[in-house]
């Protein structure tokens, strides 16, 4: 608790922000799936494709954002991406035609590659103390896993599952999320900036591609986001063979994957606080593994409980592996490059764009069991790319070393 009294206003405002649009967006986004699938009859391939988009558009952009807040600061780009959340969420409630909800997965793909870097990186900025900055990726990762285990069940109880006018509700919350950013800016307006990136944008990308160990590392996590997304989207296509079950089934699994981590994220996080954070990583990709080993092994009308189980499993893995991510990155980067190198961890929305389509594809032509065994195989490889990048680590003499919380 001593290292959360520390936090700023532009802190809790990234904090509290997060919480609310999580919560609002996983009230509406992942039965984004269903819609499509009910209101214009849309094929598992077809609709992998438009949730690809979402994350594809993140992945082009997200690199050059993260130079630019580096370049031109971190504050006009936050409350821009904010406002195109807004627009973005709005076009989605009034779209009637698919091509207008491809528009506006595209657009909310790109907006929070706006916003996600600089918002990371300015958590870094703020907070010079390693263990004090640590702390705030963690809280930040804990109120984004609370909105997702409450959004899913309040947007359940509501009626919004399905319903395209609840996308009014996250362009409501991203408004406020930006007028929290004014209202913070305004209190540290005398305070000093951090350096700037004095490079342009080609010599950014050349010092990125000299740190090896870096690119070996977003290469392993692009591949874990593309395993992990199966369970967000392809997962649900899959349990739509259930019928009207699935609804019912699948915010069971959401709000067990978020409430282990809601519950277990800081108990988890003391009890491995001796261990290197890549050790970390090791465990969570086998934890991984065994949960889509699971999904494999269970029949399409096997008990909820088995599914729950499974998840359970993944989700154990999920709340040891991503906020670990973030503290990788973050020990990387240099003070006046962390934009471009948390924009360059956005690359992993390529996995994320990837994840949809393949999975949709394979489930089409193969079904669920031979698409969460592949999946198994694919974390089976990113846990070979983290030990190749802890030893480059080690061979630059840049060990990452894990600290108290």
């Amino acid at each position: 608790m001593s290292h959360v009294r520390r936090f700023s206003a532009p802190i809790w405002a990234v904090l509290i922000g997060t919480l609310l649009t999580r919560a609002s967006f996983f009230m509406v986004w992942p039965y984004m799936a269903v819609m499509l699938h009910r209101k214009f009859g849309l094929s598992e391939i077809e609709i992998g494709t438009i949730m690809s988009l979402a994350a594809l558009g993140g992945a082009v952009v997200a690199l050059y954002v993260g130079y630019l807040s580096d370049k031109l600061g971190r504050k006009n780009l936050l409350i821009i991406s904010c406002l195109a959340h807004v627009a973005t969420f709005i076009i989605l409630a009034e779209a009637d035609q698919a091509w207008l909800y491809a528009a506006g997965a595209l657009m909310a793909g790109i907006s929070r590659s706006m916003l996600e870097p600089p918002a990371r990186a300015m958590i870094s900025d703020l907070l010079p103390e390693i263990p004090v900055r640590e702390m705030a990726h963690q809280v930040r990762y804990y109120c984004i896993n609370l909105g997702a285990a409450f959004g899913p069940l309040v947007g359940l109880q509501l009626g919004f599952t399905g319903e395209q006018s609840s996308f009014y509700l996250v362009a409501l919350a991203y408004l406020i999320y930006s007028v929290c950013f004014i209202l913070a800016f305004w209190q540290i307006r005398n305070r000093p900036q951090p350096p700037k990136n004095e490079q342009n944008f080609s010599q950014t990308l050349k010092v990125l591609a000299r740190d090896k160990a870096f690119m070996v590392l977003i290469l392993a996590n692009t591949l874990v986001m593309y395993a992990y997304l199966h369970q967000e989207t392809t997962l649900v296509q899959y349990l739509n063979g259930l019928g009207d079950k699935v609804v019912e089934l699948y915010t069971s699994m959401i709000f067990v994957n978020a409430s282990v981590i809601v519950l277990l994220q800081f108990p988890l996080l003391k009890l491995l606080s001796g261990w290197s954070l890549y050790r970390r990583v090791y465990l969570g990709v086998a934890l991984f593994t065994s949960a889509f080993l699971l999904y494999a092994s269970f029949p399409l009308d096997a008990p909820d409980l088995y599914w729950l189980l499974a998840t359970f499993v993944l989700s154990l893995g999920e709340v040891i592996l991503f906020p670990t991510f973030n503290l990788l990155i973050d020990r990387a980067a240099p003070d006046h490059l962390r934009g471009a190198y948390f924009g360059a961890g956005n690359l992993t929305s390529i996995g994320v764009s990837l994840s949809p389509l393949a999975g949709g594809i394979i489930l089409s032509l193969y079904g669920g069991p031979a698409l969460f065994m592949s999946t198994a195989c694919v974390l089976i490889l990113a846990g070979y790319l983290y030990r190749c990048s802890a030893r480059l680590q080690q061979q630059n003499s840049k060990p990452v070393q894990a600290t108290q919380p």
